[in-house]
């Protein structure tokens, strides 16, 4: 197995190799690089296609192909990014099948709660020397973006963004159950107590629930919530290792009961996917939409517009703190260069050359609502000046998720979620239905551990792409 030592060696000589390459190229020796970039956020050419402006678009999709089309107009001649977008829900499905082919692509993006997979099947190029060599400096990501991208002591990825979990409310509704403060802003409950005194006075007042709920078919939802009440307990699903979950501890057991008892009382909203719980809260169905920092930017937009319930009467702000510390579930998009002896160095070097682009670029994409990777990005004052943002830099800090080494993520997450909605939803019994969920977790992680040990002992060698990929990202 090589060492990460000589790993990052190998790396580094990658790097100088394709700088210089780079060089002779811009010098006339060589033509336009070609780069590809593999992702999601949609497909919108049709409107931004010819667009370089950032500014002039406001969605994910609109924001990175705008952003694209900048840096291939800057490049002209020398670097053209070819983008290749993927389904959301196909994606990582149609990454593994390309790794396993060998069809890879230049750039990928990734969530951090997913990179640990591929980390530990040692499927990333580290970056720490093009990062240096490019000018872009790990010290100034926030502590929630580099701790997602850092892997035995590796940085494997550029961070993006830190996306978190925020309260989404409607002010005309808490105005109307006397929950604003002075200045009109929602007075937020400091103890789940205090929340479901909130709750009740707000259904008495309005005849609406307090919560706007994502309850059907949405288990991210309620594993979420409950990753962040924990953490504010100052607690860990995994408390003794990364292979062994706990659903039993008294903050575990605390968080699912406050949740238990909103549901049972009616102070939620009840039966609702994700697209009908938007559409509720927009359309004024209750006072709280607990959702992620994506649906700002359009939230806020359509606050500005005249007519609708939430006209001039919207705010978004961190999860409150219902324990004893202030903590949020948070995950990251990030970029990623994959392992690729295919890959010639003049390649690589446009590569980074495009990472240092986006990383520059960073306040461009915080206007989609997600929180800058960069710390001097948050303290800056163009950050602030966006709409709400300069109460939000505090979740970039307190952002939590599982561990970086707990592997497939996205499975257990599920299965978290699944064994919390049984709960709350289904009326399970607390302690067997939890008792439960952590037997599947815990399963599910025992066969992976061995499924990695066995490969890598038949090999001699770390994991191969091909049977890594097909077994561990399915």
């Amino acid at each position: 197995m090589r060492s990460p030592l000589r790993r990052l060696a190998v790396a580094a000589c990658l790097s100088l190799a394709g700088l210089a390459a780079f060089a002779q190229g811009q010098a006339g020796q060589g033509g336009e690089v070609h780069i590809t970039l593999a992702r999601f956020f949609g497909s919108c050419d049709a409107e931004y296609g010819q667009v370089t402006d950032p500014s002039k678009a406001s969605s994910e999709c609109g924001i990175i192909t705008a952003l694209t089309n900048r840096f291939n107009a800057r490049e002209s001649g020398r670097i053209r990014v070819d983008t290749q977008v993927v389904e959301h829900s196909a994606y990582y499905q149609q990454l593994g099948a390309r790794i396993v082919g060998g069809d890879l692509p230049s750039i990928a993006i990734m969530h951090s709660s997913v990179l640990g997979d591929f980390a530990k099947r040692d499927l990333l190029q580290p970056l720490e020397d093009g990062f240096a060599r490019e000018g872009v400096a790990v010290a100034d990501f926030t502590p929630h973006a580099r701790h997602g991208v850092t892997f035995a002591g590796h940085v494997v990825a550029l961070p993006y963004d830190s996306h978190a979990a925020l309260w989404h409310i409607n002010l005309g509704l808490m105005k109307q159950a006397g929950l604003v403060d002075a200045k009109g802003h929602a007075r937020l409950p400091k103890s789940t107590a205090e929340a479901l005194d909130q709750a009740r006075a707000f259904k008495r007042a309005t005849g609406k629930p307090y919560f706007v709920w994502l309850t059907l078919n949405d288990p991210s939802f309620f594993a979420r919530s409950v990753l962040g009440l924990v953490a504010q307990q100052g607690g860990t699903l995994f408390p003794r290792s990364d292979q062994t979950v706990d659903l039993t501890s008294p903050q575990v057991r605390e968080a699912v009961q406050f949740m238990r008892t909103v549901y049972a009382e009616g102070l939620s909203t009840r039966n609702m996917d994700y697209s009908a719980a938007l559409q509720a809260f927009m359309a004024g169905a209750g006072g709280v939409m607990p959702n992620g920092t994506w649906l700002l930017g359009d939230l806020t937009t359509r606050a500005a517009k005249p007519g609708n319930p939430l006209s001039n009467q919207y705010e978004a702000v961190p999860e409150p703190t219902l324990f004893t510390q202030p903590a949020t579930w948070a995950d990251s998009h990030v970029w990623v260069m994959l392992r690729n002896p295919r890959q010639t160095p003049q390649e690589r070097a446009a590569a980074l050359r495009f990472l240092r682009f986006l990383n520059d670029e960073s306040l461009a994409w915080a206007r989609t609502g997600q929180l800058p990777a960069r710390q001097s990005a948050v303290d800056s004052a163009a950050f602030k000046a966006l709409p709400m943002r300069a109460s939000l830099g505090p979740v970039a800090a307190h952002g939590t998720g599982l561990p970086t080494t707990v592997a497939r993520q996205s499975r257990v997450m599920g299965l978290l979620g699944d064994t919390v909605a049984s709960i709350v939803v289904s009326g399970e019994p607390l302690d067997a239905t939890l008792a439960k969920g952590q037997q599947r977790i815990n399963r599910l992680l025992e066969r992976e551990s061995r499924f990695l040990g066995a490969t890598a002992t038949e090999a001699g060698v770390a994991p191969t792409a091909q049977a890594s990929v097909s077994h561990g990202l399915r």
